[in-house]
């Protein structure tokens, strides 16, 4: 039987699975119960003093009982033991009290999320070239927003929360200046669009705006610009963003209306497309980037979509072969329960290396893999799977994979 794995999560939000079921307490997110479980956990491995938890939980003042405080926070843990038992957690002290220390101990395993993000920048911070890249991603991606935003509002958990928040800025801005390096412009607009998701209040939406003016996207520009106006009017009564995005859209009007000009201005046009000409060097190595091209091509979703959207059309004026394969990852029988991120980042690898480089694919849900294999006849699909089942056994990968192909004539007018 697979040993269960308590999995926790305070960025963005709090929540606890044991194995795949969520422990539910039967308090309220405020309550004090919950609170202490999140200090504890916080403070792991080194734990936090009693005295710390009571200031916290209680209040602090000249005239406070601290042998009845230290009362109420003694009952308070012998509670949280029976409220976890109760969600679902096997019976365990859980809180290890030492020379006026508190710390959370378990016999079960535990991963959180908080762990494995300050892990992985330190990783970051230490690693260089491209595996330095890949922790910062990985970094961005763990990170879904605020520590526990439900406990802002207290100073204990505000201090902590700016903590990791620094870490995730410092994060996003390495990741910055590797892609302005690398005239990624389609990754900082990601990048970006994320961090405004997570902090719509920091300006944020001023990159994204500036990355698209230097793709000359007035209209993306523009939109974001309006989008963030609405934002402010709806959320922060009507305050304006920061001074420096007004300036962009102050340039961004000058821009558009240089584009706009009728076409008795000549001169007008004529900088415009001198302007456009000193860009074809940018904009030819960013269209053509990748100079030792190898393996398949990986790309979100929506970039998916028009790539076989293109590849249906061009089947019309040249007869070709074109099969869509669904690949999934599963847990296998009898095992323990795989780590699906883990996992899928493997199987990301191995489809790069194992497809040839007229192929694409992407990554559609949290276990799924759509491949678009080009020149390629169904009876060879088997062939190609057993083929990349082989590479992930190979790299140690610990999913179940499995395969639906079919032609992509069939699946035309379901593409959306």
């Amino acid at each position: 039987m697979p040993e269960k794995v308590l999995q926790i999560q305070m960025l963005g939000g709090f929540s606890m699975h044991y194995g795949n079921e969520a422990v539910v307490m039967n308090k309220a997110g405020s309550s004090k119960s919950v609170r202490l479980l999140q200090m504890l956990l916080l403070s792991v491995p080194k734990g936090i003093s009693k005295i710390e938890i009571m200031d916290n939980l209680y209040g602090w003042n000249e005239k406070s009982d601290t042998a009845n405080r230290n009362k109420n926070l003694n009952n308070l843990i012998y509670r949280l033991k029976g409220q976890l038992a109760a969600g679902g957690l096997p019976e365990q002290d859980y809180v290890e009290i030492r020379e006026g220390m508190c710390c959370f101990k378990s016999k079960i395993p535990i991963k959180m999320d908080i762990l494995e993000f300050e892990e992985t920048i330190q990783q970051a911070r230490r690693e260089k070239g491209a595996g330095r890249s890949n922790l910062l991603w990985r970094a961005n991606e763990i990170y879904r927003g605020e520590l526990l935003p439900a406990n802002l509002s207290e100073v204990w958990f505000f201090q902590k929360s700016r903590y990791y928040k620094a870490l995730y800025v410092w994060a996003v801005e390495e990741l910055e200046r590797e892609l302005q390096k690398n005239r990624d412009y389609k990754n900082r607009l990601l990048l970006y669009a994320r961090a405004a998701a997570i902090y719509p209040f920091e300006n944020w939406q001023l990159r994204q705006m500036r990355c698209n003016l230097e793709l000359y996207r007035y209209d993306e520009a523009l939109n974001i610009y309006n989008e963030t106006m609405e934002l402010y009017a709806r959320e922060m009564g009507g305050t304006a963003p920061a001074e420096e995005m007004q300036e962009c859209f102050e340039a961004l009007k000058l821009m558009d209306e240089n584009h706009r000009r009728s076409t008795d201005d000549v001169e007008g046009w004529r900088n415009m497309d001198k302007a456009f000409r000193g860009k074809r060097g940018d904009i030819m190595r960013t269209l053509l980037a990748e100079e030792d091209v190898e393996g398949a091509y990986y790309c979100n979703y929506p970039s998916f979509v028009d790539y076989c959207h293109l590849v249906v059309r061009a089947k019309v004026r040249n007869e070709f072969s074109a099969v869509l394969m669904f690949l999934t990852l599963s847990q296998k029988k009898a095992q323990k329960p795989v780590d699906l991120p883990e996992e899928m980042q493997l199987l990301k690898e191995v489809l790069g290396g194992c497809l040839r480089v007229g192929d694409a694919y992407t990554r559609y849900g949290n276990r799924h893999f759509i491949l678009m294999l080009v020149n390629t006849e169904m009876e060879y699909c088997g062939t190609i799977f057993r083929r990349v089942e082989t590479a992930y056994t190979k790299r140690a990968g610990k999913g179940d994979l499995w395969y639906y192909a079919d032609m992509t004539q069939e699946l035309r007018r379901s593409l959306v």
